[in-house]
């Protein structure tokens, strides 16, 4: 059983959300899940009506098996108060992966 602290759990919901709604995504072990942007709204959609919070959001650039940060494509919850993820996000160019950080529904 792993504990909120290992960040499975959240993985785990996010990969759920991931296959229910049929977007891509790359799992490269604890600490690596990317989404493609193209279903990151759908799967917000399903992480939020499950009551985990989205704490941030971290764009990447895939090329093959080598992933490179967007450090321009960064939302952090706590900075921007009220602010929709989904909103952020769809502002991100269309081909970039997104890191979801979610704060559990126990944490």
């Amino acid at each position: 059983m792993t504990t909120p602290s290992d960040g499975l759990r959240e993985h785990r919901a996010l990969i759920d959300a991931c296959l229910r709604n049929r977007v891509p995504f790359c799992w490269h072990g604890p600490g690596t899940l990317l989404i493609a942007k193209a279903g990151i709204r759908a799967v917000l959609g399903d992480i939020l009506s499950q009551g985990f919070e989205i704490s941030g959001l971290e764009g990447f650039e895939l090329e093959s098996t080598d992933i490179h940060p967007r450090i321009d494509l960064i939302f952090d919850e706590a900075a921007r108060p009220g602010v929709a993820p989904s909103t952020v996000v769809d502002q991100w160019p269309a081909d970039v992966w997104v890191d979801v950080t979610l704060r559990g529904r126990d944490s």
